[in-house]
């Protein structure tokens, strides 16, 4: 649907020829409303978990902390992440243009708005692109997950495990604050961001609206006080403050071929010596009901992926994902992802592969291990009907961080399991069903796509 609008006033036509530097004459832009819608009806099998030693362990016995539970549900954005979108776009003349985006996440199944809640929580950002490239100014796609956007094989939604490691950092997904600027040539493309505040309060820690549902312990009356922190990337989070938290450099390059992508990505947060902890009352230790875990310094990640299409039909790709957080112990959590994914095409049928393992190189040395089978047929250009199945293993390797005050209790799991209940990543595992430590979660569904 576009609808046009006409005209700048005599004043920002003014404006715009002195920022120029030569005559820029306006002309007609346009206006266009987008999206997708992806619902799909799934069972959901999570195997009971084993937290005995660890910190959430101290809430009650597996059985209750970390249950058996088999589902069957109504899910959103299992093979794409749905979402509604206004863009616009005017051109000024002379290589000049105006543009704007304003796009937010929508939870079909319930017609509610993600990421907590927020109109436009995935972009709201206004753009001037010039001959020598685009500057952004606003809320944005991150690089980091551009460069994941433009490397899968698949589609970034709940089902791709090639993608996990972007989502292990919410940080590296959608960013608040954010300057950019971005550039194409030919086949190659880059671009560099910075944000004084991409989404880093006081204290993080898993409490937000409602995505996270892993028990993490015995969460006090003021279960929504600051003192209690949020999740990386929360509603409130992104504030500027004076102390740097959450200054944020990304970058990422591509190379867009017509057989060929490859593509490359950076990203760094600066936490500035933010508390990460969990809700969880243990008098007299927690007094203000917050636990911490880790006074953090800086969160620093890289990723490489190519893909390739052959004549045939058939694209293979691989991913490539480390990132490391800095705290002031001498800890500092490693972690890595290996992805793998083929995709073959039958006329319209396009049948999907994917293996992949995120584990703890130090920390706990626990991993996770997945893979998804997956099919669509595409009715038409926009819309397609689609199945998947596939499980995720957690192996929760060592018990770390142990604390003396809390008898000897830590932190146990590999990145996928552990770091929901620790406030890191947005939305758990399958479009929120989420895992349990040192368990299996197995799902199978299917659904319809459509997008406008």
């Amino acid at each position: 649907m576009t609808r046009k609008l006409h005209g700048l006033t005599a004043v920002a036509l003014a404006a715009a020829a002195a920022f120029a530097g030569s005559a820029v004459q306006a002309q007609d832009g346009s206006v266009q409303v987008y999206g997708t819608l992806d619902l799909s009806a799934d069972r959901i099998d999570k195997s009971e978990g084993n937290v005995t030693g660890t910190v959430q362990g101290l809430a009650g016995p597996n059985s209750v902390v970390s249950p058996e539970q088999k589902q069957t549900r109504l899910a959103p954005s299992m093979t794409r992440q749905s979402h509604l979108g206004l863009r616009g776009t005017e051109p000024l003349g002379g290589g000049w243009e105006a543009k704007f985006t304003l796009e937010g996440s929508v939870i079909a199944d319930n017609g509610t708005m993600g990421n907590d809640g927020r109109m436009w929580g995935r972009q709201a950002w206004v753009a001037l692109t010039t001959p020598g490239g685009e500057i952004r100014l606003g809320r944005q796609v991150s690089p980091m997950l551009a460069a994941y956007f433009l490397g899968t094989l698949d589609g970034i939604g709940g089902t791709d495990l090639f993608a996990t490691g972007v989502a292990l950092n919410n940080l590296q997904t959608y960013q608040d604050n954010v300057i950019s600027y971005g550039l194409r040539q030919g086949a190659w493309a880059g671009r560099v961001s910075y944000s004084p505040n991409a989404g880093a309060a006081a204290r993080i820690s898993p409490v937000r609206s409602t995505a996270t549902t892993t028990p993490t312990g015995t969460v006090p009356s003021s279960g929504s006080a600051p003192q209690l922190g949020q999740i990386l990337g929360g509603l409130t989070a992104g504030a500027e403050s004076g102390d740097g938290r959450g200054k944020t450099w990304g970058a990422m390059l591509a190379y867009l071929g017509d057989d060929l992508k490859a593509v490359a990505a950076f990203n760094r947060n600066d936490l500035s010596n933010v508390q990460l902890g969990l809700p969880f009352r243990v008098t007299p230790l927690t007094p203000d009901g917050f636990l911490p875990l880790f006074n953090t310094d800086s969160f620093t990640s890289y990723m490489l992926a190519a893909k390739y299409k052959f004549a045939f039909g058939t694209e293979l790709g691989g991913s490539f994902y480390q990132g490391q957080l800095k705290e002031t112990g001498d800890t500092d959590p490693k972690m890595r992802v290996l992805a793998i994914a083929a995709k073959h095409t039958i006329g319209s049928l396009d049948l999907i592969g994917q293996v992949m393992q995120a584990k703890f190189t130090n920390f706990t040395k626990g991993k996770d291990t997945g893979f998804m089978l997956g099919a669509d047929y595409n009715l038409s250009k926009r819309t397609a009907i689609f199945a998947r199945a596939g499980q995720v293993k957690d192996d929760r390797g060592n018990i770390s961080n142990a604390n003396p005050a809390l008898g000897g209790a830590g932190l146990a799991g590999g990145p996928v399991a552990l770091l929901v209940p620790l406030g890191s990543t947005e939305v758990p595992l399958f479009s929120g069903a989420g895992m349990n430590i040192d368990a299996k979660t197995k799902m199978i569904g299917a659904g319809i796509r459509h997008s406008f």
